[in-house]
């Protein structure tokens, strides 16, 4: 698996890329996907073969500590659970400048296409799915610390940013009951929180009105019994690939239990700083969700609806709860999953 080095201090960061798609005579755009927690870049992989054919570059790339990548340090933990307020923003944003670094190399690299004049052509997404999008957003938030000739390839390259059902430990929104994850149930023995939790958040549920907002339309614990979860349709060998638990219990969830103070500064930075606005002019911005995902996704939904209305509207473009998928949309329907991102570019 092939990586970029994207820091000073040698941090790597693994990648699989879907490669130089079919040609056209408008050039390509090229998609950068981060994971979410307990499974690799890898999880993208059927959305490549339908991304090639539609002259799409799709790059998944895998967050520290996941294989490929260089793993989190005793240290950079200690800031995470220790550090003091500004140690803790710094990490946050040193995930985001890492993830710009590998995005502005690829660019570099791969003479990968500005964005066409007319908007419709070339330059990149960056598509944030589950807990990964706050790697996403803190990238977007930082574009202004990168030197000037990384600053200049982003201005001119980046065209969307996806939130693919983004939790609320990513954008740093209060976690209220009745909120329950496999991950924080300590009646749960340690040994079996991640693997439990890869079969909870890959289920497919059935909630009531979504439209209503209202918490107690949600089914915060029992999946549906009419579809299999997700990972019960990878075929072993690649589950093995895959799914990837010792984070879930780990560095991911030191990040989600005190960070939050942080992340949501840096979603705030990303989605609604008017100097970021500035640097990256042809952003868009866009969040969607299924309508059968697992319970995490609806409260940071409805969080961020509120914080775009809160700064007058129009910031972030919401498609609102797509019938029948749930958080794996990406495995179990590849060419839907295509389908919204490229609604997210366009």
């Amino acid at each position: 698996m092939p990586s970029l080095t994207v820091s000073a201090n040698g941090v790597e960061l693994s990648y699989v890329d879907s490669g130089v798609p079919v040609p056209s005579d408008n050039g390509y755009t090229t998609m950068f996907a981060l994971h979410g927690v307990g499974f690799t870049g890898a999880i993208f992989e059927k959305v490549m073969s339908p991304a090639t054919s539609a002259s799409i570059r799709f790059v998944a790339i895998n967050r520290r500590d996941y294989p490929g990548s260089t793993p989190f340090t005793p240290d950079d933990l200690k800031s995470v659970t220790s550090g003091t307020n500004e140690e803790k923003a710094a990490f946050v944003k040193a995930r985001g400048l890492e993830l710009a670094s590998f995005i502005d190399q690829f660019i570099v690299r791969n003479n990968i296409p500005p964005v066409s004049k007319e908007g419709k052509h070339g330059g990149f997404a960056l598509i944030g799915w589950s807990y990964g999008s706050f790697v996403a957003l803190s990238a977007v938030a930082n574009v202004d610390a990168l030197d000037a000739p990384a600053r200049a390839r982003w201005t001119s390259h980046m065209r969307a940013l996806v939130l693919h059902e983004p939790p609320t430990v990513a954008i740093g929104s209060p976690i209220t009951p009745p909120f329950w994850s496999p991950m924080i149930d300590t009646t749960i023995p340690a040994e079996f929180r991640g693997p439990l939790h890869s079969q909870w958040v890959s289920s497919y549920f059935k909630h009531g009105d979504l439209s209503t907002r209202d918490f107690r339309v949600i089914s915060w614990v029992l999946p549906v019994t009419s579809r299999a979860p997700t990972i019960f349709n990878i075929p072993e060998e690649r589950l093995k690939v895959i799914d990837y638990a010792p984070p879930a219990a780990g560095s991911d969830l030191l990040m989600m239990l005190h960070l939050n103070n942080q992340m949501n500064a840096s979603y705030k930075k990303a989605c609604f700083d008017q100097d970021i606005r500035q640097l990256l002019p042809a952003m868009k911005i866009t969040a969607f969700a299924g309508d059968s995902a697992n319970s995490l996704t609806y409260p940071a939904y409805w969080a961020m609806e509120d914080d775009n209305k809160a700064y007058g509207g129009g910031m972030i473009n919401f498609k609102g709860y797509i019938k029948g998928i749930n958080h794996f949309v990406h495995w179990d329907e590849p060419a839907k999953a295509l389908e919204l991102y490229l609604d997210a570019v366009l």
